[in-house]
């Protein structure tokens, strides 16, 4: 099985970055929960410039459809809830990308377990 994550990216190193600020979102492809490779980076603009329109939020939402989860440093509530209501889970996290990856394949596998439960 296969899933993109967006991640809010500044360095493209580490989860760095308010989902709202970011301006590109770098998709992973996780295979299996087993492997991931970076495949594409999304040109977002950015979704807040003080003043968080929700329709800016819902356009940036809509470029990151095809992602199961997206990961940022920071997200508020009504992005959240943006990206909720479309189907992708938004978690917070500021790490290194890697270990975020790592971390999001054992959740993914722990949530495949529960809905089989």
């Amino acid at each position: 099985m296969k899933y993109l994550v967006g991640i809010a990216t500044h360095t493209g190193e580490n989860i760095d970055i308010h989902f709202g600020h970011c301006k590109e979102f770098q998709i992973i492809e996780v295979t299996d929960n087993e492997s991931y490779e970076p495949v594409n980076v999304i040109d977002a603009g950015r979704a807040c410039d003080g003043t968080c329109d929700h329709t800016e939020i819902a356009r940036v939402g809509e470029l990151l459809k095809d992602c199961k989860y997206v990961l940022s440093a920071k997200i508020g509530p009504g992005a959240a809830k943006i990206l909720r209501d479309i189907g992708i889970v938004a978690l917070e996290i500021e790490a290194p990308i890697d270990y975020a990856i790592d971390k999001i394949m054992v959740y993914d596998q722990r949530q495949a377990q529960a809905n089989r439960g």
